[in-house]
């Protein structure tokens, strides 16, 4: 490369390809290849980046990811493809036929929103990041990387490949700040790049508008006009989609949508949804513990609809304050991890080790809501001195350490459940 901001030659693609996979193992070997070709350090040491990047990005996008070209911040912030292609269907599903993404940075939701059938122009304050974009998107037709500064551009004149005026937007305001080359999150919706307030005066416009947010966001920073989507993908809450205008469904105020973990396809397994924000959510009905006990979805959970969910299933709470679902018979829903207790045990750990040793067990999953015990630290003094004998299988179990009430009443337990499958 002849600077920071040029794309690798084909030669310096070939040899980055000749790097994958890379591991610790093969790291030496791989810089070895690069200096007897040739390569000065500095470029090996960018090819090498590549080369780290596309390996872990398999995860995210599959065997395509072998030729995608990637930044480290953009990769962390990247969104994994089946997640995308999801975006991609609500705009289908919307009659839309472009749309720009705005922010898009090494274009994994541009790449999803084109193979979809949508026109899209990919917007990029970064130089580097804008020619790795080009790079990624360089096999569609009727798509353009605009390396621009999304906060002065005319939307009103902005314009698809064919002339046509842009059908909607999509946002993913960048939440990490990078110094040097490293980066940290940032957590106020103002320091965003760009910045919540401009999010949502573009809404104010009526145009369909899409914003990937971290999941994390209060609710009461979310605008009242829009549809809230919290999506979980193989059990990790990834994002909150907000959705304005015509890409927000009718009647649905938040939504909490359940995926596999297949990376690729969207599969959506279960969703909630509710016509109301949560401060208008009924009142949770509370029942005493049962034989089952449920987990709810994280993507439920930080949608607020654990509620929803206990009156969609037939399922009681605990507590009102705790998220977990009680019931007398197992309900099957892709919504929540089910347990049947077998016992219920105090919460103290000279009790609990007391239990491990008389159980013979050597394997231990501990889960915790509503109480101030870290699993990996109780797990470790709960399993010293149990051991796995040669030859034998690990006697395996899992805990949910958690409590009722609160004050003076509140009663900690650890249940030992067996999950249902």
């Amino acid at each position: 490369m002849t600077s920071s901001t040029a794309i690798f030659s084909p030669l310096q693609l070939e040899l980055i390809d000749s790097c994958v996979p890379y591991t610790a193992d093969s790291a030496l070997t791989a810089a070895t290849r690069l200096r007897k070709a040739g390569i000065d350090s500095a470029d090996a040491s960018a090819m090498l980046t590549q080369a780290k990047l596309r390996t872990q990005a398999q995860a995210k996008f599959g065997q395509r990811a072998l030729t995608m070209l990637f930044t480290e911040a953009g990769y962390e912030q990247s969104t994994r493809l089946a997640v995308a292609r999801l975006h991609a269907q609500r705009f289908i599903d919307a009659n839309l036929f472009s749309v720009a993404d705005l922010g898009c940075g090494i274009g994994a939701d541009s790449m999803a929103f084109a193979d979809a059938g949508l026109k899209v122009v990919s917007v990029e304050l970064d130089e580097q990041t804008a020619a790795f974009t080009q790079h990624n998107m360089s096999a569609y037709e009727n798509c353009q990387v605009i390396c621009a500064n999304m906060m002065e551009l005319p939307f009103s004149q902005l314009t698809d490949a064919t002339g046509q005026p842009i059908g909607a937007l999509w946002l993913d305001p960048a939440r990490r700040e990078v110094e040097g080359s490293a980066s940290r999150r940032v957590w106020d919706a103002e320091s965003f790049s760009p910045p919540f307030s401009f999010v949502k005066k573009l809404a104010s416009t009526g145009i369909p508008m899409g914003v990937k947010m971290g999941p994390g966001i209060p609710h009461d920073e979310i605008p009242d006009n829009c549809e809230a989507q919290w999506i979980s993908h193989g059990g990790s809450v990834v994002e909150v989609v907000l959705w304005f205008n015509a890409l927000a469904r009718p009647g649905v105020k938040r939504s909490a949508t359940v995926m596999s973990n297949n990376a690729l396809e969207p599969e959506v397994l279960g969703e909630i949804t509710s016509d109301v924000w949560d401060k208008n959510s009924p009142e949770p009905e509370i029942r005493e513990l049962q034989q089952f006990i449920y987990e709810p979805d994280g993507a439920v959970i930080r949608a607020h609809l654990v509620t929803e969910l206990a009156e969609e299933t037939g399922l009681h709470l605990i507590d009102e304050n705790i998220a977990y679902l009680t019931g007398d018979k197992y309900v099957p829903t892709p919504l929540a991890s089910a347990y049947e207790i077998i016992d219920k045990l105090p919460l103290h750990e000279k009790h609990l080790k007391k239990w491990v040793k008389e159980q013979r067990i050597t394997a231990l999953t501990i889960k915790k809501r509503g109480v101030d015990v870290v699993p990996e630290t109780l797990r470790s003094k709960l399993l010293a001195g149990s051991k796995k004998k040669k030859g034998q299988p690990a006697v395996t179990a899992t805990l949910i350490a958690t409590r009722i009430g609160s004050g003076a009443l509140s009663e900690r337990f650890a249940l030992h459940v067996k999950p249902v499958a």
